[in-house]
């Protein structure tokens, strides 16, 4: 049985990794090249086979560093909250502006029509959903929690809000209304927001 985080670790400390990050690589690493001496073993491979099997998993220790050290300082000119929920809501709230800038071409006859109505509000609340759930898949592929997750989800309302907000404000000022419309903020605000959070539940649970 050979001891493979003592032999990762021999090649790494050459690569000058910092320790959290040679720590991490070398669990890793380890694993895999444990998983494919055991696999060649059962192959019917002898033990130094097995070995060399594993060992050729990588083959350049030099340009491993070299992919490590490019992959850091990627990640380094990105914080995880920009990857995990600004760029993931800024997605979604680009979505949601598309949605409603295409809603407002449409004719006004089809929101005045019966008939249309109830088609065009599930197609916008389908939307809704759709761009929530867009927004909160890209922050778990990013590794981003539950909370971040639900956040750029929810990032569209952040447009509603900047939009019902001043409305509120100028109806006010203008006519001394401090009740706004409970029409307008219920399909301005809880609509979309209902919709949204639907869309995120479906990833908001941690991957197997």
């Amino acid at each position: 049985m050979h001891d493979w985080p003592a032999i990762v670790s021999a090649r790494l400390a050459v690569l000058g990794l910092d320790a959290a990050r040679e720590e991490e690589i070398r669990a890793e690493l380890a694993g895999h090249l444990e998983d494919e001496y055991a696999a060649a073993l059962q192959r019917g491979r002898s033990e130094q086979e097995a070995v060399a099997c594993a060992l050729a998993r990588v083959p350049d220790w030099v340009d491993l560093a070299r992919t490590i050290h490019q992959a850091d300082k990627k990640e380094g000119l990105m914080s995880p909250d920009t990857k995990t929920l600004w760029l993931p809501g800024m997605a979604a709230l680009c979505c949601a502006g598309a949605a409603i800038l295409v809603t407002t071409r449409l004719p006004p006859s089809l929101w005045g029509n019966p008939r249309a109505s109830l088609p065009m509000a599930a197609l916008s609340i389908g939307c809704y959903v759709a761009v929530g759930a867009l927004g909160s898949s890209w922050s778990r592929r990013a590794g981003g929690s539950t909370r971040a997750r639900f956040a750029a989800g929810l990032f569209p309302l952040v447009l509603h809000l900047a939009i019902i907000v001043p409305a509120i404000i100028v109806s006010i000022l203008n006519e001394g209304r401090t009740n706004f419309h409970r029409g307008e903020l219920f399909a301005s605000v809880l609509v979309p927001g209902v919709a949204l959070a639907i869309g995120t539940l479906p990833f908001l649970r941690s991957r197997a």
